[in-house]
């Protein structure tokens, strides 16, 4: 299914996307405005969003959310795509390219292992 998502996100919008994208095994929060935090399941990020599964709610186009990542606290973005518990975002202010790497490298390290 994740591929599914990757794909249609692909097809909506090709032009947008503008970094590749870091795979990752996460979970985190993310904040919404009217909701209390939800879990969600980062598949992968980059300096500029990220792709994630959220089995509590379906995601629309525009949504505002902050997504909490290590090192950097909560960060704001905005809901590019929605499909089936899977959503892209991206982030409303990239994260800084050196400041990416120690969130990546933080992300992996807690990542499990099997």
């Amino acid at each position: 299914m994740a591929d599914a998502a990757k794909d249609y996100g692909r097809q909506l919008h090709p032009q947008r996307r503008q970094a590749k994208r870091d795979a990752v095994d996460h979970d985190t929060q993310l904040l919404l405005p009217g909701y209390p935090l939800l879990n969600v399941h980062v598949i992968d990020t980059s300096p500029s969003g990220l792709h994630a599964r959220c089995s509590e709610r379906q995601f629309q186009r525009g949504e505002s959310v902050a997504v909490r990542l290590p090192l950097v606290g909560l960060v704001q973005a905005r809901v590019m795509w929605g499909l089936r518990g899977c959503f892209g975002c991206q982030f409303l202010v990239p994260v800084d390219a050196r400041c990416y790497l120690d969130v990546l490298a933080a992300i992996r390290k807690s990542e499990p292992t099997g």
